[in-house]
């Protein structure tokens, strides 16, 4: 089931458009990563789902309800962090999160429920003025998830923290996804973050989504591999590898050729070229990182 669809959404802010047509789903239990550079139109598309700002055209859903239409009931299924949460400095973590629940009419033990998922129970009686950014961030997310939504937005999250901090949010996050099964829009322009922590990854630049890709074990997951070969003879092995059907392409410098191949056929491509006599000195699969695709898509691949 889809938890949130975009469909073709624009808007302006004054005569500037930000948001070109932008259209992507995210499931549930699945986290979704948005990246862009600063500027991109990240932020704008998550005010428009949390109701902030109104589309000038196309439509935003949270579980099959219009946010345009039918806010209410549209932002009921939502939970957000974005940056640094603010909260009451001079109350303690716990009364924060209570306040919060009787606010919402939400159970007290939801409360005690979620203290633990986000591992404050050590500290959720001190102070929010004495907690650490981290924590800051963790009581953020406590917040968000008081109301069991189905889709947990997270605008640059871990902005501020230190390595630890990064690494905790992050465990959080995936603890969270699988107890509640909730989808989770992360928007980021930290590689590694992204990287890490999605299944997805939709990259955004100048308003327009330039692809929508899975993620596995931090690579892209597309239908071809790269593989770098370093051979005997050149002339011999550029000639075979036009030859072989599961070659998309290939570039040679010297010896060394980067052969762009059908996912999962590098054992093919080697008997072929050694069917031929051909020495292979070297022979390896380069993968296909998420900090290359960035490149390719946002910063046409160029630096």
């Amino acid at each position: 089931m889809n938890v949130l669809e975009v469909n073709n959404v624009y808007k302006k802010l004054g005569k500037r458009e930000i948001i070109k047509g932008i259209s992507f789903s995210i499931k549930e239990g699945e986290i979704f990563g948005f990246l862009g550079p600063n500027g991109a139109g990240k932020t704008t598309t998550i005010r428009m789902m949390v109701g902030l700002i109104a589309a000038d055209k196309g439509t935003i859903s949270i579980c099959g309800n219009n946010i345009g239409t039918n806010s209410v009931k549209a932002l009921s299924n939502v939970g957000a962090v974005v940056e640094n949460p603010e909260m009451y400095t001079y109350l303690s973590g716990r009364q924060n999160l209570n306040m919060i629940a009787d606010i919402k009419k939400i159970p007290r033990k939801n409360v005690d429920e979620i203290i633990e998922l986000v591992n404050l129970s050590g500290r959720i009686d001190d102070k929010v003025g004495k907690y650490s950014l981290g924590m800051k961030q963790r009581l953020g997310l406590a917040s968000a998830l008081l109301s069991k939504p189905k889709l947990l937005i997270l605008d640059e999250p871990t902005n501020g923290l230190d390595p630890t901090g990064i690494i905790d949010f992050r465990e959080i996050v995936k603890k969270a996804v699988k107890e509640t099964n909730a989808a989770v829009l992360i928007s980021s322009h930290i590689l590694s973050e992204v990287q890490q922590l999605c299944d997805t990854v939709a990259f955004i630049n100048h308003g327009e989504i330039k692809a929508i890709e899975s993620i596995a074990d931090g690579n892209i997951n597309n239908q071809t591999e790269t593989l770098t070969i370093v051979v005997g003879d050149s002339s011999k092995a550029g000639v075979a590898l036009q030859n072989i059907s599961v070659v998309r392409g290939c570039s040679a410098l010297d010896n060394t050729f980067t052969v762009v191949t059908e996912k999962n056929s590098s054992p093919e491509v080697i008997k072929a070229l050694v069917s031929e006599n051909i020495d292979i000195y070297e022979v390896y699969k380069k993968h296909n990182g998420l900090e290359q695709r960035y490149m390719e898509l946002v910063e046409g691949g160029i630096r």
